[in-house]
């Protein structure tokens, strides 16, 4: 999922120096890195922190500077800088125009890579699949000395960003470890076209089936040639990961599926929730005030979603309405939306998620954020898990994790986190909370205990008796 009317931070290049060698030697060269943190700056980007080892460090690059452009491409948002950095690979050839101290200067030389992720108490091993005419990354975390472990398969959310953990302290690293620490492996796959990916489709243009049929694939490679059985498979999707878990499981059943901060309504409904809420919920826009706005803006967002309509012909209609899609789904007077083909938003309603649930012979966990506002609230989760339990009582749990947020970071309750906001205007993240693994490893474990769902009997819902 995608924040409509919060403008992110975007990191680029984030990565801190692991000292540490792939498990063997890959087939995908790496991706270069900046090895910044960056932020809003007049006629660049501003270097907020730069990073040991990195491109930056290394051409001299420091806190402070201004990044006009990286190679001739101009550089007037974070965003730009992570779209220049892109075709670039460890060793290629780098020029950086930039400020310092109002005088302009110049640097060239040698991208630096990307560093590997290790982990004490696990073997890192980078791999690739094939994917309609490219290779796509994916990194296999297991934990030393246990060859048999529970695996749990990642499904990343809406946005097309590399699942490498530049920040250990972050969440893909968070999880990496704390899933080694507790003896469990955890495999991450690329979107197509992202991180080390090479050739085929890219993340930005693809529809939702595409991207389904990518993850599909990579489920396949983990089985057949990874050689991980689906009964030690734990599917967890996060955000838009949540509603392409069930769809796979439904196709082939792994132990189990968890799901964090996701939807079980129509995207459309959803989407006219965030439309509504959000802003208040964030960063205490009025609540009446937005409920308002909404209104004059309902009939946009239906032709958008629902007669699927082209942001072209929206706004050859109506060039409010056409702003008005600028701000709610970050139409980029192109073919994208959040970053992404438009195409693949439309997708998203009339998604069939609770057939999907209903087909999931596995154990689930539905796990909320109780501070999330972008999954906004905890009723969807909460019916997944009744759903589930409805068609195979007692395979499903709901479990709520406190003050933490989209992105399993610890923000407060959702008060100080609205408050705390106001007071920075903007969105100020916290740091992943380790309390989100908690139940995930012992709703694991519970399951590996007992017998797969799918070679259980379960009665009918409508023979089974009802209360008098």
């Amino acid at each position: 999922m995608k924040t409509i009317s919060q403008a992110c931070l975007i990191v680029a290049g984030l990565a801190l120096a692991f000292a540490c060698t792939p498990l063997h030697a890959q087939a995908l060269p790496r991706r270069a890195t900046l090895g910044a943190k960056l932020g809003p700056a007049t006629g660049g980007v501003a270097i907020l922190e730069v990073l040991p080892g990195a491109t930056a460090q290394q051409l001299g690059i420091t806190t402070g500077d201004i990044i006009v452009s990286i190679d001739g491409q101009p550089t007037d948002n974070p965003l730009a800088v992570v779209r220049a950095m892109e075709p670039l690979r460890g060793g290629d050839p780098i020029r950086i125009d930039y400020r310092r101290g109002g005088a302009s200067r110049t640097v060239s030389g040698k991208a630096a890579s990307r560093p590997f992720e290790s982990y004490a108490n696990a073997t890192v091993k980078y791999g690739a699949y094939g994917f309609k005419g490219g290779a796509i990354r994916d990194i296999l975390v297991m934990p030393a000395g246990k060859p048999d472990a529970p695996v749990v398969f990642f499904l990343q959310g809406y946005t097309c960003a590399s699942i490498e953990a530049g920040d250990p302290f972050g969440l893909y690293g968070g999880l990496a470890k704390g899933f080694a620490d507790a003896g469990i492996g955890f495999y991450r796959v690329e979107k197509p076209g992202m991180g080390d990916s090479r050739g085929g489709v890219r993340c930005e243009d693809i529809d939702y089936a595409t991207e389904l049929d990518a993850y599909r694939t990579a489920y396949r490679h983990l089985v057949q040639d990874l050689g991980i059985s689906p009964d030690r498979i734990f599917l967890y999707g996060h955000s838009l990961g949540g509603l392409q878990a069930p769809m796979l499981a439904a196709e082939n059943a792994p132990r189990g599926v968890a799901v964090y901060g996701t939807v079980l309504k129509d995207w459309a409904a959803y989407s006219n929730d965030l439309a509504i809420y959000q802003n208040f919920l964030i960063n205490g826009a009025d609540p009446a005030e937005e409920e308002a706005k909404y209104a004059m803006r309902a009939a946009t967002l239906r032709h958008f979603y629902v007669d699927r309509w082209s942001p072209e012909r929206i706004a050859a209609a109506d060039p409010a309405a056409g702003q008005a899609l600028r701000e709610m789904v970050g139409w980029d007077g192109g073919a994208h939306a959040f970053g992404r083909s438009y195409v693949f938003a439309q997708d998203l309603p009339g998604l069939p998620l609770i057939k999907a649930w209903r087909d999931t012979k596995s154990n689930v966990l539905s796990l909320y954020g109780a501070s999330d506002e972008v999954a906004l609230f905890d009723t969807d989760q909460r019916m997944i898990a009744e759903v589930v339990n409805w068609y195979r009582p007692g395979t499903a749990r709901f479990v709520s994790v406190l003050d933490t947020m989209h992105a399993m970071d610890l923000v407060g309750d959702r008060d100080a986190f609205r408050r705390r906001n106001m007071a920075a205007g903007g969105l100020k993240f916290g740091m992943f909370n380790p309390k989100v693994l908690e139940p995930i490893i012992a709703w694991i474990r519970d399951s590996m205990a007992s017998p797969p769902v799918r070679v259980r009997s379960f009665a009918s819902p409508v023979a089974r008796p009802t209360a008098p």
